[in-house]
């Protein structure tokens, strides 16, 4: 049950949204009936068929659509300006010109018109073909602003600018560095153009209004977008699938190269694919993740300019403060060029031996026969040995005693070593006879004899561990006594004081 009512109260919470949504605001179809009562009026709230707080879509659904385009000069394209509305009339004469609040929104509301027909005029008779003269006898106050190319006539009661152009003006008149009064300009100067200014209050968030049109620019939001993002997504997740066949095809034909190859080693080899494979996969993962973060974020109008920019400043600071990771980086990249070590090799990094599991460009990963996971970076390694490149080859010691006969031992082990060699089981991991040295060094109770046994990289262990077995098992058949190389012990007394007392041990 208390899984199931976060379900319910999310369910009713979305089903108010777009109940509040859908329902039409009570005031609209009143002032829809105050605007069909005077077309052509100018208030603080009405110029024509407009009234505060209409959006767009609300001007599409009181005028035929042939009558609304939407037009965009080449300055605003540059600009990425909010957008621009030519209203027309029946007629086909143009009315006047309008700009919203917010760009590609039709529930954005309507904040500037800019009135181009002379029919349209104000309570008090004033517009377009009104004079200086007729607009101070209607409005008092009137704030004269003089700006660099007209003088705009404010009038606060109609939230209207009456602008006079600087040609208009004779030039006694016009001085913009004293400024311009109102006395200065003659009563017979035609105003220029017609401007209303609407401004839209912040809606609080427990508004209906508010809700209203977050739940309509959330639709808006859904049909223009989330397609595209839809796509991307896909695109996305093809890209790293296409990356994963590009990266195990290349594997495949490098092997079956390899194969056909009468010189190559395919255990080497396929231990260099894998490692190329598995750099060339992460590489292509952090591309394409850092094209699909980039293009996601400007469909949420993310501006990814700052991000970009500041990639830039991070890779001064990654050349500046960041010298050991662009070090390692170098390493790893020679280290791979130069297949000085492969992803399954057994290697001797800074004297820790274990079993490369991992390449990166920053860090080669090793684990020892403890099951220990040693992450050495590649700008520090000092020193690596790498114990399975190409073939591999070991040195056994065998310790008998001084009374054996050298060329009698030397012969059963020359005999064990052409037997493993002619094993089916162990030929293949072989490359050439066993190599008996003889003696090597005498040492302190036994004659140590050495024998090389080279094998193909990585079987040397195992080769080695069954020889010493055949060993044993020879040399306890032909009663040869085995002796195990040690240190000499000394037995150290300790003079007592006392005669009587005898020695410590």
């Amino acid at each position: 049950m208390k899984k199931i009512l976060p379900v319910f109260l999310f369910f009713f919470l979305f089903a108010g949204v777009f109940w509040t949504g859908c329902k039409q605001p009570s005031g609209r179809k009143a002032s829809e009936n105050r605007q069909a009562k005077n077309e052509f009026l100018i208030s603080d709230k009405q110029v024509g068929v407009i009234t505060k707080g209409m959006s767009i879509r609300d001007l599409y659904g009181i005028l035929p659509a042939k009558n609304i385009k939407k037009i965009k000069t080449k300055a605003d394209v540059a600009a990425d300006a909010d957008d621009t509305y030519y209203i027309y009339g029946n007629d086909k004469k143009l009315l006047f010109i309008i700009n919203t609040a917010r760009e590609n929104d039709l529930r954005s509301g309507i904040n500037r018109i800019d009135v181009k027909d002379k029919r349209f005029v104000t309570e008090k008779g004033v517009g377009l073909a009104s004079s200086v003269g007729e607009i101070r006898k209607a409005y008092d106050p009137i704030d004269f602003i003089p700006t660099a190319n007209e003088i705009v006539l404010f009038i606060p009661e109609i939230d209207a600018n009456f602008e006079i152009s600087k040609n208009s003006l004779p030039g006694t008149v016009w001085n913009d560095s004293t400024g311009v009064v109102d006395n200065n300009v003659p009563d017979s100067t035609a105003i220029t153009a017609l401007t209303v200014f609407w401004t839209h209050p912040q809606e609080s968030v427990v508004s209906r209004t508010f809700w209203h049109d977050l739940f309509y620019k959330f639709l808006d939001w859904c049909k223009t977008e989330l397609p595209s993002i839809a796509i991307l997504v896909l695109f996305f997740m093809g890209a790293l699938y296409l990356l994963k066949i590009i990266t195990g095809r290349i594997n495949k034909v490098a092997a079956n190269r390899a194969k056909r190859s009468l010189n190559a080693d395919h255990i080497e080899t396929q231990k260099r694919i894998k490692t190329l494979a598995g750099v060339i996969s992460s590489i292509g993962k952090i591309i394409l993740w850092v094209i699909f973060l980039l293009i996601l974020l400007s469909k949420f109008n993310i501006n990814i300019a700052p991000i970009l920019a500041s990639a830039g400043i991070v890779g001064l600071a990654v050349g500046f403060g960041a010298q050991e990771l662009v070090r390692d980086f170098i390493s790893g990249f020679f280290i791979l060029l130069e297949n000085q070590i492969r992803t399954g090799d057994t290697a001797i990094i800074n004297g820790t031996v274990g079993t490369v599991e991992d390449i990166e460009m920053r860090t080669i990963t090793l684990r020892d026969t403890s099951g220990v996971v040693h992450i050495f970076q590649n700008g520090k390694i000092d020193t690596l040995s790498n114990m399975t490149k190409g073939w591999s080859a070991i040195i056994v010691e065998i310790g008998v005693n001084y009374k054996e006969e050298v060329d009698t031992v030397t012969n059963f082990l020359k005999e064990i070593g052409d037997e493993l060699l002619n094993d089916s089981d162990f030929t293949p991991r072989m490359l050439g006879s066993v190599e008996v040295w003889s003696i090597d060094q005498f040492g302190e109770n036994a004659m140590i004899l050495k024998v090389k046994i080279t094998t193909k990289a990585g079987e040397q262990w195992g080769v080695a561990r069954e020889f010493r077995r055949r060993v044993k098992k020879t040399f306890d058949a032909h009663n040869i006594d085995l002796k195990t190389p040690r240190n000499p012990v000394y037995n150290i007394q300790i003079l007592n004081s006392d005669p009587a007392k005898p020695p410590v041990p």
